[in-house]
């Protein structure tokens, strides 16, 4: 069975990681899956994608806090006829069978979603994670996003903690850890420049052979 190219894409907030995969996108012709990823999920569960966009990142004990909330949004029935109410796990379970099946059709890009541990197995899969310094993350989100700057640090704060969770919960590794990623990028050590950051992961694509 051919084999394709996966481009998995992890990233601190702000850090400017979802430009880098769009960009890699065009330069490429490969799909971006992010929120799309999120559709997918929920076309083959049945469920409605905002139970997915409730409970999306986040660690463990974030997921049965918002089950407790989305209790009625999440029951189902199971093959055997018997209502049940999907876990965290099966979620988790569910995202990650979607994944495989993009990576066993199609040469794509996908951002966060533990996708580096999902399709580890993957022989064309190249992994990336994406940071940046504070204060550039804190501009970046003043200057998109409209948020103050207190907004833009508290932001921050809660989503790089709850991505850490969710990825180290269900991957067994550190997210952002050199170790976990085959390459690592400080953006912020290249002017916060997209297209250094496109570039040098195109670099590191051809010493691979991948492209």
């Amino acid at each position: 069975m051919e084999s394709h190219l996966i481009i998995s894409i992890g990233r601190q907030i702000g850090a400017g990681g979802l430009g880098v995969a769009r960009r890699l996108s065009e330069e490429f012709g490969l799909k971006v899956y992010d929120k799309e990823l999120l559709v997918e999920v929920a076309r083959e569960s049945g469920l409605d994608e905002s139970c997915f966009q409730q409970r999306d990142e986040h660690s463990s004990r974030g997921f049965r806090t918002a089950l407790q909330s989305f209790r009625s949004l999440l029951g189902l029935y199971n093959r055997a006829g018997t209502n049940t109410v999907m876990t965290e796990e099966q979620l988790f379970k569910i995202q990650s069978e979607v994944m495989r099946g993009i990576a066993a059709k199609e040469d794509c890009i996908i951002v966060g979603r533990c996708a580096d541990y999902i399709l580890r197995d993957e022989p064309r899969l190249a992994t990336f994670f994406i940071c940046a310094d504070l204060e550039s993350r804190v501009r970046n989100l003043m200057k998109v996003g409209g948020k103050t700057e207190e907004e833009a640090r508290r932001f921050i704060e809660l989503g790089d903690r709850k991505r850490a969770e969710y990825y180290n919960y269900y991957t067994f590794k550190r997210w952002g850890d050199s170790a976990s990623y085959d390459l690592c990028i400080d953006a912020t050590k290249l002017g916060d420049d997209v297209e250094r950051v496109v570039d040098l992961i195109k670099y590191y694509l051809k010493q691979r052979n991948l492209i």
